[in-house]
Order: C-alpha cells, then sequence, then structure tokens
C-alpha cells in the first residue's frame, strides 16, 4: 500500500494517519511525563496489519470542544529512535477519545507509542506489533478471550497473560490478542441491591446514568450509558494494562448492545421484544469510540468524531429473505457501524470476523410453540435440537416425528412444514442459532 492510498484507507473508517519515516528516526524532542490520572482509560491498539495499526488513547479535559495531543511512535521504549510524531485531535464529541492509524512500518516488529499534551502531561507508554507479512511462514500465536463480566469477577487471567508473554522466547510471544466479544457486559447490578450473584462478588461500576432497572441489573438507554460501561470495564487495571501491552482485534456479540437484543430488537425477562433503533446507534457510536479497529462508521470519512445518523423507535414488522427487519431506522442504524471484516496474518492464518447479532433473525427458540424446549436459563442444548437445526426441512427425510424426544412436555411442535419447523429451517438457510 502506497502513502496515498494509506491515508485514503484511514479516512474511510475514522482515524488519523499517519506515515512512519524510519530513515529519519531521532531521539524524542516532547518534554513528556508520565501522568496515568490525565489518561484515565490508558493506551491501546487494534487491528494491526503488516504495515500499520490504530493507536488509541482517551484524554478527557474539563473545558472546550477540542484540544489537540502529540503521538510519538517509536522503535525503542525509551524513544530515542522516534519514527512518527504528529499532532492528533481529541474531541468532547468523541468522548475526549482518540484514533490514529501509523502506517510506514515494518512487519513483524514491535514498536513503542504515547501521547502528550501541551503541559506536557503524558500517557503510559503502549506496546505494539505489527503483523507478519503474507508471505511470512512463522507460525502466529495469539490468545483468545471473551465475556469479560468486570461487575462479577476479577479479569486476573490478563495478568497472568502478559506475565507469561513477558517471560516467553522471542518466538513463543503473542502477536494479538482475539477477542471474540462481550468486551462489555451492559447489565451492570450495584453490590448495595445485589452483593454477590452465583457466590461471585457484586463489584461496583458506578451508577450507570439514565438506567433502566430490568429485574436486579441497571441497563443504558442512551449514549451516556454506554460510554461509562465502557470505561468502567477499561478502568480495570488488569484489562487495562493488557491494553497497553498487546493489539487487540475486537468484534461483538450481543452485551456490546443488548443481553436479549439482536439487530434493533431489544426484549428482556418478562417483557415484550422492543424496537430500539436509537439505542443500536448508541452502541455502535460507544463501540466505536472505545475499541480501536478497523471498523467503518455510515457517516463516511471524518476523522475525528462517530456522527451518528438520525433514526427514530418505529415498529419493525416486515423483513427480507434472511429475517432481517426492512424498516429503514433499523437498517439505519445497524448500518450506522459496519465491524464484519478480515485480517491477514502471515502465510497460514486468515482471521474473518462476523457479526451475528448484528444481523441475526429472531430466535427460533422464542416462539410460542418452542416452550417444550426450554431446559433452563443455561441450557445445555440436547443433540437433537442441533440436528433440527441443521437439518432444516431435511431433517428425518422431511418427515419429523411429531413430538420431540427432547421436549420437557409432550407437544405436536415438530409436525411437517409447521410454524416451528418453518423457523427452524430458516435458521439454518439464514445462520440463527438455537440458545
Amino acid at each position: 500500500m502506497n502513502r496515498r492510498d494509506f491515508l485514503a484507507s484511514a479516512a474511510a473508517f475514522g482515524a488519523v494517519a499517519i506515515w512512519a519515516r524510519p530513515s529519519r528516526a531521532a531521539a524524542s524532542r516532547v518534554a513528556w511525563r508520565e501522568d496515568r490520572a490525565a489518561y484515565p482509560q490508558g493506551v491501546a491498539s487494534g487491528d494491526p496489519d503488516d504495515r500499520s495499526v490504530i493507536l488509541w488513547t482517551r484524554r478527557p479535559f474539563e473545558a472546550g470542544a477540542r484540544h489537540d495531543l502529540t503521538l510519538e511512535v517509536s522503535r525503542d521504549a525509551d524513544f530515542s529512535s522516534v519514527i512518527a510524531s504528529t499532532r492528533v485531535p481529541v474531541l468532547a464529541a468523541a468522548d475526549w477519545t482518540c484514533r490514529a492509524l501509523v502506517g510506514g512500518l515494518a512487519p513483524a516488529t514491535v514498536y513503542w507509542y504515547r501521547f502528550t499534551d501541551d503541559e506536557g502531561r503524558g500517557s503510559r507508554v503502549g506496546r505494539t506489533i505489527t503483523a507478519p507479512s503474507a508471505s511470512d511462514p512463522r507460525p502466529v500465536r495469539f490468545a483468545f478471550v471473551s465475556c469479560q463480566s468486570v461487575n462479577e469477577g476479577a479479569q486476573n487471567a490478563y495478568r497472568r497473560m502478559i506475565w507469561e508473554d513477558e517471560r516467553a522466547s522471542a518466538d513463543q510471544r503473542l502477536a494479538f490478542v482475539l477477542h471474540l466479544g462481550d468486551f462489555i457486559y451492559e447489565v451492570v447490578e450495584y453490590p448495595n441491591e445485589v452483593p454477590h450473584r452465583y457466590a461471585r462478588t457484586v463489584y461496583d461500576l458506578g451508577r450507570v446514568p439514565d438506567a433502566r432497572k430490568v429485574a436486579n441489573f441497571h441497563v443504558p438507554t442512551n449514549l451516556a450509558g454506554y460510554r461509562h460501561v465502557y470505561r468502567a470495564h477499561i478502568d480495570d487495571p488488569d484489562i487495562q494494562d493488557a491494553r497497553a501491552h498487546f493489539p487487540f482485534v475486537c468484534i461483538g456479540d450481543n452485551h456490546e448492545f443488548s443481553w436479549r437484543g439482536w439487530q434493533s430488537f431489544i426484549k428482556y425477562p418478562g417483557s415484550k421484544v422492543e424496537p430500539a433503533q436509537p439505542l443500536r446507534v448508541a452502541a455502535n457510536q460507544a463501540w466505536w469510540e472505545y475499541i480501536p479497529s478497523r471498523v467503518r462508521k455510515a457517516s463516511g470519512a471524518g476523522l475525528e468524531q462517530f456522527r451518528p445518523p438520525a433514526v427514530a423507535k418505529a415498529p419493525i414488522e416486515t423483513f427480507d429473505d434472511h429475517g432481517f427487519g426492512t424498516e429503514p431506522n433499523n437498517r439505519a442504524a445497524v448500518g450506522s457501524m459496519t465491524a464484519y471484516r478480515a485480517m491477514r496474518y502471515g502465510k497460514h492464518v486468515d482471521l474473518i470476523l462476523t457479526d451475528h447479532h448484528s444481523y441475526k433473525a429472531a430466535d427460533p427458540t422464542d416462539r410460542a410453540e418452542a416452550a417444550a424446549l426450554d431446559s433452563g436459563e443455561y441450557p445445555v442444548l440436547p443433540q437433537e435440537w442441533m440436528e433440527i437445526v441443521d437439518g432444516g426441512r431435511d431433517y428425518l427425510g422431511g418427515k419429523p416425528r411429531r413430538r420431540s424426544r427432547s421436549a420437557t412436555r409432550p407437544s405436536p411442535i415438530f409436525a411437517r412444514m409447521s410454524p416451528l419447523s418453518q423457523c427452524l429451517a430458516a435458521s439454518r438457510r439464514h445462520g440463527s442459532r438455537i440458545g
């Protein structure tokens, strides 16, 4: 990729673009002094390829709409060989977060980076690694993680990951961390209401602004709520240290939007399905602001903020052949951010990141006919159910038995071409899942 293509690529997903000049490496001239309190969520890097990587920080200010920081990238941890230095903006409209894409880097190489404000207050030093070139035959080592509920547990697996990586030989160290989703849990418990759950200690994440109470949980109702939850998760010292030590490659699951949500629908226990297009946009915006990645936003090539589309909460009543709601606000809300993407790591690894919950059809087990298949709050799914979903209309040669052997009570729910069997067949065709 040449410099012009690189700049266009950065603009497409909303990052400030910086082109490194290794031949002009020199010692830093910035009067940096570390002040972690000024950068409460630390630093992070994400989605490296063989020539570039996204760098991130958050530097909140008490006044003003925009401030600028100095970003430096170095080949060494003491910044005696700085290969890129530029000014990058932080905006109140982006919750004081900053994204920068640094290009012109060497493949499979470790770099260090830091941010400094105009008063010399600096972020912690971050470490990142570029991907190997597409022809590199060496094995790629990475760790995968998911479902980090800071509200209900310590994140010390990250601490162990860092500890082992720092002591490993160069060829055994991790290239990146793959996060498979649920970077946040938007369902927040308050310790004064629920001190323990499943024998786990409930930790205080603060009060979610304008929260909605759902059973013992408090869930966001707007952008401020999602931003609060992201900050509360990244405030965890182990998560924050891991983001400073490894580049992350992330994709969302359900909790980045809503526990039992899909597309722009939300559903809570004991309540009906609700359209929630503005909430989906808010969730996407917070993800874009806090997760450094090469996802694309619908607002186009703006480099500094998300600029969400204006959507209205409206009934979603018609669907295409894939079960996706055709209501215009639903399409605009889901399309406000495109998270699915693919990445290459060396000769042997292709990462294909799919965004299931943004596009999935309604869960067939939510239908009334599926009541006999209830196996509890955390089901272990019987093999027969999976065979039904996998087989669709061809299950048992197109002649399914009239009741499931795994049902909790007799019910003629699997008669050929019954509403549920049609729904199950659709789930096979369009990628929905049971449970």
